[in-house]
């Protein structure tokens, strides 16, 4: 298995834009296109990972809130646990799939509980999307707990499959007080065909906060999917990572607002 992750922490340069890319999957990430005007704890709080192994492709996007660590500690247990399973021929498949996934959102929230659990204050928290794209099955597999995006990119369509949750609130990892239960409850976990499916894209709400990024995230995304499309094969995963990014910061710095944002790509289609 071959895999990448982005920390916001090693990211602070104000307006920069760092990505990696291997194959058919990117990441990318950005401290934003100008200062932040809200209050928060670290800098740069967001992370990206992907996942390249025998069958599938696991992509996520993770926003920390009260500190860069609890982003981190998600998405190195999504690296370390489930990521070699369900890339792995007959790790996971779709009837499977949302115990599977039920159980990775509890262990990392009970992960970030524990590994960074500060003495008073406030005990940092992240939002979790992740997406396994299973081309072989035919399949996207997916689950997120919190506000980031997940685009289905079909034509000339970026569908944002957490917009039919029903539920715009915000949820976390990590925070004290939740359940496994109440995890259950507030995550938003489905299945989804591949076919004619163009790409998949992650995003943080870095790209789509009112007053701070675009407009119309849907859009935007579909830009930079159809700007990628022109490019060499090889790097189409690139170009539309870095590309959303890029539309995200200079919306921000046109708002003289900013957030983190981060970004990951799984590339299908032409």
């Amino acid at each position: 298995m071959k895999s990448a992750l982005l920390r916001g922490r090693e990211h602070v340069e104000l307006g920069a834009i760092d990505a990696v890319a291997e194959a058919h999957a990117a990441i990318a990430i950005s401290i934003g296109g100008a200062h932040k005007t809200y209050p928060h704890t670290d800098p740069n709080e967001d992370a990206a990972l992907f996942a390249l192994g025998e069958v599938g492709t696991l992509v996520a996007v993770a926003d920390g809130h009260r500190g860069f660590e609890a982003a981190e500690v998600a998405l190195e247990h999504l690296a370390t646990n489930p990521a070699p399973h369900w890339t792995a021929a007959g790790g996971v498949d779709e009837s499977s799939w949302r115990r599977q996934a039920l159980a990775v959102l509890s262990d990392a929230h009970a992960q970030v509980h524990s590994e960074v659990e500060r003495e008073g204050g406030s005990a940092p928290r992240t939002t979790l999307t992740l997406a396994l794209v299973l081309p072989s099955a035919g399949f996207l597999l997916y689950a997120s707990l919190g506000d980031s995006h997940l685009f289905r990119v079909r034509g000339d369509q970026a569908l944002d499959l957490m917009t039919r949750s029903g539920d715009t609130r915000n949820r976390f990892l990590g925070d004290r007080k939740t359940t496994p239960e109440e995890i259950a409850e507030q995550s938003y976990i489905g299945t989804e065909p591949l076919h004619g499916v163009r790409a998949i894209v992650l995003a943080t709400d870095g790209l789509s906060e009112e007053g701070i990024g675009v407009a119309n995230p849907g859009a935007t995304v579909q830009e930079a999917v159809d700007a990628a499309a022109r490019a060499d094969p090889d790097l189409r995963a690139l170009h539309t990572a870095r590309g959303v990014v890029e539309r995200a910061v200079a919306a921000q710095a046109k708002h003289r607002s900013g957030d983190n944002a981060a970004v990951a790509v799984v590339w299908l289609g032409a």
